[in-house]
């Protein structure tokens, strides 16, 4: 346990508990560090505990999407911290500006569900799924912070100040489970649906107040024209108030990968008379990417003129008619993960569109175009693909699954990001094509878990 020098810590938030910390960069590394400071030491047993369930989630295969503690640290008072990465943002502070789009919401979901679904198959309860536990890390991924009951039952805290959040049993009895954590996950989706916590503080109300509306008043439902209905109604199986009748971590997840499977809805002119009144559907009706966004300028409050970064990429996405038209006929070349290793290129190349797709855009010879694919971010059940282009351009990204005969298009838009669900041991091929509407480019191939590439 190294000791840390009290002047190396900057306040950053002070919990019902611990107060949090960041570390100076010449403490920690040369990278700027959290560290969650408790009030008291640690004893033994407590150590003990933290190591094996931090060990147990470096183990899972969504380990990606959890904030690990990296070390246990000593103060020179004597209290200990946990220190962990430096993560920018929260939940809440993603919702400030407004609710998150569907898109958004599933994939985080999904994200999430997966991470406690196989935490709870090691017997391993989070114990606290709250907001300010849903973080962002640097790279734009969401991931689960505050893991495990090691330190929630040496540190007690004041169940009241998250009561909107906390699961009936838990107000009641304390009783960490599971089943708490399910609850947990879907009072964090509504408000990341809404903007608002399932059980919002009343003007005039006091915490006890919310703790008897969450004992004994009905989860409010999530509706909205762009809701489907299998979210609903699994957000609302999972608030239930009895533990029993709430679904297990994996049959979520089984929801929100199902949801994620389905195509997008086409679009239609037909409205009802009572659609502008869906104030939320309209708020919830921007383009999102799954990680960092550039700066948005559509008009939003004040609150979210910052960059703004979300979890889902958007899709259907209208693009020039001769830039669609080169990218459709280029998308008829197939990767394959096995066969003979591919050319290696270091630029994008242009590759001329079928003289049979009208209209054509004229290919230019030169690469003045560099289109750069990055490996692969593989986080077991999905991964995250980032590209840059030397112009902006809008991209299709395609993928080659091993024992499928064709590509598939899991991107289309003016984004450089985005992360596709991926089914753990197979191989996979990557690349990015991008347009201007003149010219169509084509990034090298990237390989995921050895696959081998090449076209035909």
């Amino acid at each position: 346990m190294a000791e840390i020098p009290l002047e190396a810590l900057v306040l950053r938030a002070t919990g019902p508990v611990a107060t949090v910390h960041l570390l100076a960069p010449a403490v920690s590394g040369g990278r700027t560090a959290v560290l969650k400071v408790y009030p008291q030491p640690l004893d033994r047993r407590t150590y003990n505990a933290v190591e094996v369930e931090q060990a147990k989630l470096a183990g899972l295969r969504s380990a990606a999407s959890i904030v690990l503690a990296e070390s246990l640290d000593e103060l020179p008072d004597g209290r200990t911290g946990v220190r962990t990465e430096f993560c920018p943002q929260a939940l809440p502070d993603l919702v400030a500006g407004g609710p998150l789009p569907i898109g958004d919401v599933i994939v985080l979901g999904q994200v999430l569900s997966s991470v406690l679904s196989e935490a709870h198959e090691l017997g391993i309860v989070h114990g606290g799924v709250t907001p300010s536990n849903v973080v962002e890390r640097a790279s734009g991924q969401p991931a689960l912070t505050d893991f495990g009951l090691a330190l929630r039952l040496r540190f007690p805290r004041d169940l009241t100040a998250q009561a909107a959040y906390t699961a009936p049993e838990v107000l009641r009895d304390g009783e960490l489970s599971a089943q708490a954590d399910v609850y947990g996950l879907a009072a964090v989706l509504h408000l990341a649906l809404t903007g608002q916590p399932p059980f919002p503080l009343r003007t005039g109300e006091t915490p006890e107040d919310v703790v008897l509306r969450v004992l004994r008043e009905p989860v409010p439902e999530v509706a909205g024209r762009d809701v489907p209905p299998a979210l609903a109604a699994v957000l609302q199986r999972m608030m239930a108030k009895d533990p029993d009748d709430r679904p297990e971590a994996a049959e979520v997840l089984a929801v929100f990968e199902a949801l994620l499977a389905q195509p997008d809805e086409p679009q239609t002119d037909d409205v009802d008379f009572d659609d502008f009144r869906d104030e939320l559907a309209a708020a919830r009706q921007t383009q999102h990417h799954y990680v960092q966004a550039a700066p948005r300028t559509s008009p939003r409050p004040v609150a979210a003129a910052r960059p703004r970064t979300t979890w889902r990429p958007s899709k259907g996405l209208l693009i020039g008619a001769g830039a669609f038209a080169a990218v459709a006929a280029v998308l008829a070349v197939v990767l394959v993960p096995w066969g003979a290793p591919s050319p290696d290129r270091t630029a994008a190349t242009p590759v001329p569109s079928a003289p049979s797709v009208q209209p054509t855009p004229t290919v230019t010879a030169t690469s003045a175009v560099q289109l750069r694919l990055e490996r692969p971010q593989d986080n077991g059940t999905s991964v995250g693909l980032k590209w840059s282009s030397s112009k902006p351009l809008t991209y299709v990204v395609r993928v080659a699954l091993q024992g499928e005969a064709e590509p598939r298009t899991v991107y289309q838009g003016t984004g450089t990001a985005v992360t596709m669900q991926v089914t753990p041991g197979l191989k996979y091929c990557v690349e990015v094509y991008g347009s201007e509407g003149t010219a169509v480019y084509v990034s090298a191939p990237q390989p995921l878990r050895g696959a081998t590439c090449r076209r035909r």
